[in-house]
């Protein structure tokens, strides 16, 4: 490819990671499997969300899963549409071949209808990435764009190596070809996305574009650092350690989502004894029923989302001080209402904030 050729310096760091993505994997493969279609069909619209979030789409999770549900959703209209465009392509995603440029050209067409008067076409103009008013890269003339796009699949799907990497390189060099006037950026991330499901189908309810969105600085960095060099080593790295990010996220979430519904489904037994009729002793006085303070086992949920929406800075700790509880019994239903889509976390472990979402 020329001067658009995509190479990557060995760096030990690179064979560790997969190898640690490979472990993870066999484990999310079990937890995926045990999960139902509700919970699978959350963990895809999560990633959804993420990936239209970083193309400036306006729509929240709940939102997207109300629309999912054919519910009415207040927003703007260009980012519904393309919202409804992307939930109608991820029902195909089976269909789609990441080799084929058809496919490709097919899923922008369906990412971009109505939204965009080429949708499906490669670009017939030049075109330039900025940050703000600078330009940070030059992609090649429209006239390549078809036979370098051409050729990356074809090379990509001869080469001989590990499909974490071969992901890795089909979203950078995607992103340096810039095949597209508009929708780039969710292509290069959809079509990674397919490599990996190829590879482990149980990819397909990854969310790993949700690590992206909260590294959006990182994640644009990374495809800067490549482009002058024509060195997608850094990008590789950012990607690999993402996904392992993520799968560490996930499946500690769902582990303390089964603890919690392991703990509430079991039944205290009592022994068999003989009942005593305490009557002939003790004299009962009707006494009035005092309604209980909710507490871990009641509106827990509510009162964490409640004071979360007065002060969004809170950490576990001063939540469970507030409620008389533990941190470790915050810590849990937090987890669970980032699983439900109720609460999202944004910024570092310290200094971050809430959004309470529902």
């Amino acid at each position: 490819m020329d001067k658009y050729q995509t190479f990557y310096q060995p760096n030990p760091e690179i064979p560790d990671l997969v190898q640690r993505i490979e472990q993870q994997m066999a484990q999310w493969s079990v937890v995926v499997t045990s999960l139902s279609l509700q919970q699978r069909l959350v963990l895809q619209n999560k990633s959804l969300q993420a990936s239209l979030a970083l193309d400036h789409n306006s729509l929240s999770l709940v939102q997207l899963q109300e629309l999912a549900a054919g519910k009415r959703v207040v927003a703007l209209v260009q980012d519904i549409q393309q919202a409804q465009n992307a939930l109608t392509l991820y029902q195909q995603l089976d269909q789609l071949n990441p080799y084929q440029s058809a496919d490709l050209r097919k899923a922008h067409g369906a990412f971009m209808s109505s939204v965009s008067s080429d949708a499906g076409h490669y670009r017939k103009q030049g075109a330039g990435v900025y940050e703000g008013h600078k330009l940070v890269h030059m992609p090649p003339a429209p006239a390549t764009v078809k036979a370098l796009v051409d050729e990356l699949l074809d090379k990509l799907q001869h080469e001989q190596v590990h499909p974490l990497l071969i992901s890795c390189l089909m979203h950078y060099q995607l992103a340096f070809i810039h095949p597209f006037s508009d929708g780039n950026g969710r292509l290069c991330r959809l079509w990674q996305h397919l490599v990996l499901i190829r590879w482990q189908p149980c990819f397909a309810y990854l969310p790993f574009t949700a690590v992206l969105k909260d590294k959006t600085r990182d994640y644009q960095k990374a495809l800067r650092q490549s482009v002058p060099k024509y060195d997608a080593t850094a990008f590789i790295l950012f990607m690999l350690r993402s996904i392992h990010e993520t799968l560490n996220t996930e499946l500690e979430q769902l582990e303390l989502q089964q603890s919690e519904l392991s703990n509430l489904n079991q039944t205290a037994h009592l022994p068999d004894q003989p009942l005593v009729d305490l009557t002939q002793f003790v004299q009962l006085q009707p006494q009035k029923v005092k309604t209980k303070t909710p507490g871990p086992w009641y509106k827990t949920e509510d009162q964490i989302l409640k004071k979360l929406k007065k002060d969004n800075r809170l950490s576990a700790k001063t939540i469970a001080d507030e409620l008389g509880l533990s941190s470790r019994a915050i810590e849990k239903q937090l987890a669970k209402l980032k699983a439900e889509g109720k609460l999202l976390r944004t910024g570092p472990a310290k200094g971050g904030r809430w959004q309470v979402v529902a």
